[in-house]
C-alpha cells in the first residue's frame, strides 16, 4: 500500500515552528504580500446519526440534504454516499477512503494516565484484524516534540511494535505549572503540523487524540491585552482553517474518570451549540477544536479502547458533499456552515465552518521551510550546499531507534553575533526512515541553536568557521526500514545538506540503552507568544 503524497508530507511531521525572536533577526524586513488564486470548493464530510446515535449509511440522496453558509442556501456541487468511501481489498488508491491518525498525548497526561493510554491503545489494536480496515499511523507528542513513530500502514503488527518500543518518560511539563504556555502552544502546533502533513492529500483524515490535549485558555477577563487576544485568535483561526482545509476531524478521548476544571470546560465546549459566532470568542481548548471540525470529545469512561473504535466508526461512515460559496467577503470573519436533512429525526454532524481569508494574504515562512525540507527529505538527490556527514551511529534496541551523530563544517553556516557577544547559528535537522519503496516509516525533526565552544566565544568568524560541528538526532527504525536520510537546513538563506545511511550500517552499529531525556529548566512565561511575526495588512 502506498499513499505517495501523504508519505511525502509525513517526513516533515515534526516541524519546529520559528519563534518571534528569530523572525525579527532577519533584518527586520516583512514578507511581501502575495495573492493566492485557488478553487474555493468546500468539502463537507457529513455523518448522519439516528436517534440512538448510530450512523445512517443508506436511504439518503443528494436531494435530502440542504447546505447553508451564513444562512444563505448553497447549491450542492457533488455528492458521495458512504459506500464510496469504503476500502476494498486494502486499496486506497482513489483517495476516497478515510485514514486514521492515532496521537498519544504524553505532554498533557500524568505518568499513570499515559500508562493507561498505552494499555488502552494496545487493547484496541489487539481487537483489530491483522490487516487493518483503514490505513493507520501513530504519533506521540512528548515533552519536546511531536514524533511519527509509525507511518501509515495496514499491518497491525507494525503499530504494536511501535507501541511496544515506546519508552516511558516523566511528563515534567504536565507536572510543573511553569510550562503552562509551552504545553498550550506545543499542543496547537501539533494540530498545525498534522494539518500540514495532510495538506493536498485527498480523503478524510480522522485524528484520534488519546489524552487531554492542551490546557484551556479563557479570553474573557482581564488576563490579556488587546494585542494578546488578537494574536491568540489569529493563531487558532489559522489552525482551524488548516484542519478544515485538510479535511481533518478531531476526536479527543480523556483517559479515566479524574477530571479537573480545565477538562470540565473543554467537555462543555465540545458539546456546546456554537451558534453563528466565532467558536473561539470565549475559550480555546481541544473541546472547541473537536466541535469545530465535526468531531467529538469523549469523557467519564474507562473503556478507552472502545472509544477509539467508536471514533473510527463515526469517522468512516459519512457522506461527502461539496459546494462553492456564493457572495463571500474576504474579511477574515467566521463563516458558519449548517447541513440539514429532510428527516428531522436524524442528526447531522459536520464541521462548523471556516474563517474567510483576509483581503491580503502573506506567505508563511514556516510553511516554505516545511516545503523545502519535505522535498529534500523525500528526494534521492544529494544536497551539497552544506557538507553533511553521519559520523557515528548507536543503536537503541529497547526503543527500536538509532542515534545518528550528524557532522558538518561550521564554515558553511551563517553565524550571527548576539547581544552577549557570542556567535550562534540556527539549524533545522530532520531524520527520516524509509522502506524499500521510499515510503516514510518514521521521522523526527529538531531545531538546533549552535554556539562555538566556550573557549571560542566571541572569536572572529573566520576562526569559528574552522570548527567541526556535531549534532545528535535519534529516529525510530521500524522493521521495514531500508535507509535513513538526514537533512540539515540553515534558518537564514535556506542552505541544505543531506546524507543517507543504509540499514546494514545501522544493524552493524554498537548498541546502548536509550539515554534518559534531558529535563528543561522552566522559564516563566506569563502570556502567549505568537510562533511568528504577522505583518500588518497594507
Amino acid at each position: 500500500m502506498r499513499i505517495p503524497q501523504m508519505q511525502l508530507c509525513a517526513a516533515l511531521l515534526i516541524f519546529i515552528f520559528i519563534p518571534e525572536a528569530r523572525a525579527q533577526v532577519q533584518g527586520g524586513s516583512l514578507p511581501t504580500p502575495t495573492f493566492h488564486v485557488s478553487s474555493n470548493l468546500v468539502f463537507l464530510d457529513v455523518t448522519v446519526l439516528d436517534k440512538r446515535g448510530n450512523p445512517v449509511v443508506s436511504g439518503l440522496t443528494r436531494n435530502d440534504f440542504t447546505i447553508t453558509e451564513d444562512k444563505k442556501p448553497q447549491r450542492i456541487f457533488s455528492f458521495e454516499a458512504p459506500q464510496v468511501h469504503r476500502i476494498i481489498a486494502g486499496d486506497n488508491a482513489s483517495g476516497k477512503a478515510p485514514t486514521t491518525i492515532i496521537v498519544l498525548d504524553m505532554l498533557n497526561s500524568s505518568f499513570a494516565d499515559f500508562a493507561f493510554i498505552r494499555y488502552s491503545v494496545k487493547e484496541f489494536l489487539m481487537r483489530q484484524p491483522e490487516q487493518l480496515p483503514a490505513p493507520t499511523e501513530m504519533m506521540v507528542i512528548g515533552n519536546d516534540t511531536l514524533e511519527l513513530v509509525q507511518g501509515f500502514t495496514y499491518n497491525r503488527a507494525d503499530l504494536l511494535e511501535a507501541l511496544h518500543h515506546l519508552p516511558p518518560a516523566i511528563p515534567y511539563k504536565e507536572m510543573n505549572g511553569f510550562f503552562f504556555w509551552d504545553r498550550f502552544q506545543q499542543s496547537i502546533d501539533a494540530l498545525q503540523q498534522i494539518a500540514l502533513q495532510s495538506k493536498g492529500v485527498p480523503g478524510r483524515k480522522n485524528v484520534v487524540w488519546v489524552g487531554h490535549g492542551g490546557p484551556n485558555i479563557t479570553l474573557i477577563g482581564p488576563d490579556f491585552t488587546g494585542q494578546d487576544i488578537a494574536d491568540l485568535k489569529q493563531y487558532v483561526h489559522d489552525t482551524t482553517n488548516m484542519l478544515v482545509d485538510s479535511r481533518i476531524t478531531l476526536y479527543v478521548i480523556y483517559p479515566g474518570l479524574k477530571m479537573h476544571r480545565d477538562m470540565t470546560i473543554s467537555m462543555m465546549d465540545s458539546d456546546m451549540d456554537i451558534g453563528d459566532d466565532d467558536p473561539f470568542s470565549g475559550d480555546i481548548n481541544f473541546g472547541v477544536f473537536a466541535n469545530a471540525t465535526g468531531g467529538k470529545l469523549f469523557f467519564n469512561r474507562n473503556d478507552v479502547d472502545k472509544l477509539i473504535a467508536r471514533s473510527e466508526l463515526l469517522g468512516s461512515e459519512y457522506y461527502t458533499l461539496t459546494y462553492q460559496p456564493q457572495d463571500r467577503e474576504d474579511n477574515g470573519k467566521f463563516r458558519r456552515i449548517r447541513v440539514t436533512v429532510r428527516d428531522r429525526s436524524l442528526r447531522v454532524v459536520t464541521k462548523a465552518g471556516y474563517y474567510a481569508p483576509q483581503r491580503y494574504q502573506v506567505d508563511d515562512p514556516r510553511q516554505q521551510t516545511m516545503t523545502n525540507l519535505v522535498e529534500a527529505s523525500q528526494s534521492s538527490i544529494p544536497f551539497k550546499a552544506l557538507d553533511v556527514h553521519v559520523s557515528s551511529i548507536v543503536r537503541h534496541p529497547d526503543t527500536n531507534s538509532a542515534q545518528l551523530t550528524v557532522q558538518l563544517r561550521a564554515m558553511d553556516l551563517h553565524w550571527l553575533l548576539s547581544n552577549s557577544g557570542k556567535n550562534s547559528a540556527n539549524l533545522i535537522l530532520a531524520a527520516v526512515s524509509f522502506d524499500k519503496n521510499r515510503d516514510v516509516l518514521a521521522s523526527k525533526i529538531l531545531e538546533e541553536n549552535l554556539s562555538p565552544r566556550e573557549s571560542q566565544a566571541g572569536a572572529p568568524l573566520n576562526d569559528v568557521a574552522n570548527v567541526l560541528t556535531t549534532m545528535p538526532i535519534t529516529v525510530r527504525i521500524p522493521r521495514k526500514t531500508q535507509k535513513v536520510r538526514v537533512v540539515v537546513e540553515t534558518e537564514l538563506g535556506g542552505r541544505m545538506g543531506s546524507a543517507e545511511v543504509d540499514r546494514k550500517l545501522i544493524d552493524a552499529a554498537p548498541t546502548a540503552p536509550t539515554p534518559e531525556p534531558k529535563l528543561i529548566t522552566p522559564q516563566r512565561r506569563d502570556t502567549f507568544r505568537p510562533p511568528y511575526v504577522r505583518p500588518a495588512p497594507k
